[in-house]
């Protein structure tokens, strides 16, 4: 357990050195050289020093900055926050205080402090003490400052992606959909009877290729539009009506009740089509009588109430097909609780199915 977590966190140091570019080191070193040179400065003119005594105060210096501005950058390395976390006030301390360890240890060994053993541990640590607290303070503001800023960025970014996501779900759940109302038993019941059409009545299978392709050009387009009139897709239902007659011939009759105000409600792409097909599907198929579909629209109170009902009045399933539960799942999306979708039997008589929806924009 505790070799997995070494080596999962050597890992992850290794990803973060590699952060560090040859330009980000080069940087640090000029500004710690700059302010060893100003230091150097700051002394000599205070011991009225010469130049060779600026040069030397000059490469102590740099080698006290260089070594705390990298044993800051390391220890920053060593317990940086992970992705979305905050730089806290104890991980900053504890920066600091890895940072002021690591130099001291090394100046041990690099600087000529005081010859005895405890004094020169007491040197060392007071000095660089006082280097680390003169220097060192403006990149914890710095730190903080950016915590405070790149927060509220971090969290904008995290509802970004979330609505994103949520995009990409309900894309997702279209495509669902699409695949679903372009189902092969549709299209392979309507090719079948192509086939057989040929050679009984090439006009008629002419005609059946004709209603096929149109209601192929006016319905796939549609899943680009996240609302149509509804008018739109009554022109793509009767296309479809118009095939299924063709295939059921007599047996099949529908009547169609769009109020003029109703027509012009926006609705999602392909949910009465939904509606419809699930009655040819699971009502006009199933019996050998003549079947008939009838379906209404009217606006009532600021709402979109469609209807459709067929005829066949067949027990219902007890469990939806796949284009039911995507209409649900699509309305549940568009309109949250104010739309809504149910099916019923009234024995002997009919399936009704309705759908309401406010009206949109």
């Amino acid at each position: 357990m505790t070799k997995n977590y070494v080596m999962t966190y050597l890992k992850k140091l290794s990803q973060r050195i590699r952060i560090v570019s040859g330009t980000d080191v080069l940087v640090i070193f000029l500004l710690n050289t700059c302010c060893a040179v100003l230091s150097a400065f700051h002394q000599m003119y205070i011991n009225n020093a010469d130049w060779p005594v600026l040069l030397a105060d000059a490469i102590e210096y740099a080698k006290v900055f260089n070594l705390v501005g990298f044993a800051l950058l390391l220890s920053y390395l060593l317990v940086m926050p992970g992705p979305g976390q905050s730089i806290s006030f104890y991980r900053m301390a504890g920066i600091g205080l890895l940072t002021f360890v690591l130099s001291w240890l090394i100046s041990l060994f690099i600087f000529d402090w005081d010859k005895t053993m405890l004094p020169r541990l007491w040197e060392a640590a007071t000095y660089l003490m006082r280097v680390l607290l003169s220097s060192v303070w403006v990149v914890f503001i710095l730190l903080y400052l950016k915590n405070r800023i790149t927060q509220p960025q971090f969290q904008q970014l995290q509802q970004q992606v979330s609505d994103t996501v949520q995009q990409r779900d309900q894309a997702e759940m279209e495509l669902h959909l699409l695949q679903a109302q372009l189902e092969p038993h549709f299209f392979f019941n309507t090719l079948a009877n192509m086939h057989n059409l040929i050679d009984l009545d090439p006009e008629k299978a002419k005609l059946l290729l004709e209603e096929l392709t149109s209601y192929l050009r006016a319905s796939i387009p549609q899943f680009r539009q996240p609302f149509i009139p509804l008018a739109e897709e009554i022109s793509i239902i009767e296309r479809y009506l118009a095939i299924q007659q063709i295939r059921f011939g007599a047996r099949l009759q529908y009547q169609l009740a769009i109020s003029p105000d109703a027509a012009k409600a926006m609705v999602l792409p392909m949910s009465v089509l939904t509606l419809v097909e699930n009655a040819i599907k699971h009502g006009i198929e199933k019996i050998t009588a003549t079947g008939q579909i009838r379906l209404s629209a009217r606006i009532v109170q600021q709402q979109l109430q469609v209807e459709v009902s067929d005829s066949a009045a067949q027990p219902l399933q007890t469990q939806q097909g796949t284009g039911l539960n995507n209409l649900q799942a699509r309305l549940q999306a568009a309109y949250g609780q104010a739309g809504h979708f149910s099916i019923r039997v009234q024995p002997g008589q009919c399936t009704i199915a309705q759908l309401g929806v406010p009206l949109h924009g």
